[in-house]
């Protein structure tokens, strides 16, 4: 019996992806960390994750895993089920549902390099790639570059014959931060002492000893820039065996939250009944709409929540759809929980993102405010996922795999008999649809924080206003009210829905909107040449100033 580990490679497209078998041999790989592997009919070096590993007879001739690249695994059993849902639901690998899942810090850049290793003959037509590797070793790449794609199959020649050898170099894209540390190893009287005995050169010994007598353990850093010492002198301290010196991880965190005062809360009694009757959901799966107009104050039972829940020793995450909104969703959260909000999104620094997703991993913080990619950050024992706004588009990635944030958490959820709060003024339909056919519990809270008053809103028909003889592009009640705010002095602000020409050409009068002859898609004008095009086949037409369908 041999231990097999089923492996997704990296190397494998979709076509063909599935679990590949491989001999864990004497390498200490595990489930959930990644290895590099022979893969494909050249045995190219490829990076793979291990779904699972079992002892088995094995039948016919099964390649070894090379080199194991992670210590210990950065997946558990429930980010591979994740992953291996992704992969059918998305259209997608399950080393790309991988990579979505971790962190970018975490990757490797894995370069190949070939060198010549033997004085024997190679076959014959294998000589001048056994002579392009005599001399320093060569990447696999500039290899390629050179003699073809097939120059693989060269290289596994020549490896059998004990001609070549292959090297992998693995580098990381970013590394954990190490700082130095000092700390007495002997009773400060006793190092003082020593310290006195040295004469003139003791007394900056002395000094850093007094330092440290006081502080404790401390940063070298530190010790030589408030003690006035030189690195040397800690040197001399550490020979002598006074103090001693160890490296100490560190966090590249920036400092996130204005550090305000947390106003207590208060709700009212519609937001008191919800937080009631979510609080009592939580610990069940599923999915909960908490419908609520514009300023009602669900940021504020979000908080309510949390507060319970983490009494409860649960994590909580909070997800909002941009970035934008992050600064002051961490001013307030940060308030009321300091150091147990962790942030996530795309803006932050690399080295900061890695080491907030090791603060989440290590337990270290239990509420995770972020936005699309957050969802994935490894919380434990998740009594809530919130998604704020959930309507809005951006939760849905444009790049592959194209996962919706709303999804994932769905998933996630499910595995961890968590509740997913989805918070919005205007849900989308397929939300709204579910919550008034009972898929979804539904909660509304229909007046104001403070029973403030709504703005006014007025909606204009266009078509109405061509009918009247209005042909421009201003509503008539748009127009007097623009005119009155400039007649007391006052600003006004136009928002537009897009950037640039309409994509669409209607009629006013009917509604009319020209198709393609050949695909009965809509048109598409272009400004730039006044023509309509499809973009299915490539037909066109000039753009007409009368309707064909109406005249007008």
């Amino acid at each position: 019996m041999s231990q097999v580990a089923k492996i997704a490679v990296e190397a494998a497209p979709y076509a063909v992806d599935k679990p590949f078998s491989y001999l864990v041999g004497d390498t200490a790989a595990k489930v959930g960390s990644r290895v590099l592997v022979p893969f494909g009919r050249g045995n190219r070096t490829s990076e793979g994750v291990v779904l699972s590993i079992t002892d088995e007879a094995t039948e016919g001739q099964l390649k070894t895993i090379r080199s194991v690249l992670d210590e210990e695994p950065l997946l558990g059993e429930k980010e591979i089920r994740l992953a291996l849902w992704m992969h059918q639901r998305y259209f997608c690998t399950v080393y790309e549902a991988v990579r979505t899942i971790l962190p970018a810090a975490v990757w490797y850049q894995h370069k190949e390099l070939w060198q010549r290793c033997g004085d024997g003959l190679p076959d014959a037509g294998d000589e001048p790639l056994l002579e392009r590797l005599s001399g320093d070793a060569v990447a696999l790449d500039a290899l390629i570059a050179d003699f073809g794609p097939g120059v693989t199959d060269g290289l596994h020649r020549l490896e059998k014959q004990g001609l070549a050898r292959r090297d992998v170099q693995s580098q990381r894209k970013i590394s954990d931060r190490q700082q130095t540390m000092a700390a007495l190893r002997v009773n400060g009287e006793e190092a003082m002492e020593q310290a006195r005995r040295k004469g003139k050169s003791g007394q900056k010994m002395a000094d850093a000893i007094a330092f440290l007598s006081r502080n404790g353990a401390t940063l070298v850093h530190d010790l030589c820039y408030f003690a006035g010492v030189s690195r040397q002198t800690v040197n001399s301290l550490v020979k002598h065996e006074l103090v001693t010196l160890w490296q100490e991880e560190t966090y590249r965190i920036r400092p996130h939250g204005s550090g305000g005062e947390a106003a207590p809360i208060v709700l009212n009694d519609e937001q008191q009944q919800v937080y009631d009757h979510v609080l009592s959901q939580t610990g069940k799966a599923g999915v909960t709409l908490l419908q609520g107009v514009t300023g009602s104050g669900k940021t504020l039972v979000y908080i309510r929540l949390a507060q319970t829940l983490l009494a409860q020793g649960k994590s909580v995450m909070i997800l909002v759809p941009e970035i934008a909104l992050t600064p002051q969703m961490m001013d307030r959260f940060s308030a009321y929980f300091g150091d147990e909000v962790a942030l996530l999104h795309s803006a932050l620094p690399m080295t900061e993102r890695y080491d907030q997703w090791k603060r989440i991993r290590r337990g270290e913080a239990h509420i995770v405010l972020g936005t699309r990619s957050a969802v994935f950050a490894p919380l434990s024992h998740i009594g809530l996922i919130v998604l704020d706004e959930e309507q809005e588009s951006s939760y849905e990635s444009e790049n592959a795999p194209s996962y919706h944030a709303r999804d994932v958490a769905k998933f996630r959820c499910a595995q961890e008999g968590a509740r997913l709060l989805l918070g919005s003024a205007t849900p989308t339909v397929e939300t709204a649809w579910l919550a008034r056919h009972g898929e979804y519990r539904w909660e509304q809270l229909r007046r104001r924080y403070n029973d403030q008053r709504l703005p006014r809103v007025i909606i204009a028909d266009m078509r109405q206003e061509l009918k009247r003889g209005n042909v421009g592009c201003i509503s008539e009640e748009l127009r007097r009210e623009l005119a009155e705010n400039l007649s007391r002095g006052e600003q006004s602000i136009l928002f537009l829905n897009r950037r640039g020409a309409s994509r669409e050409v209607v009629c006013p009068g009917c509604g009319y909107v020209p198709q393609c002859p050949r695909c009965s898609v809509y048109l598409t004008y272009h400004s730039a040449n006044g023509r309509m095009m499809c973009h299915y086949c490539g037909y066109s037409e000039p753009a007409e100033a009368i309707c064909p369908h109406c005249g007008s």
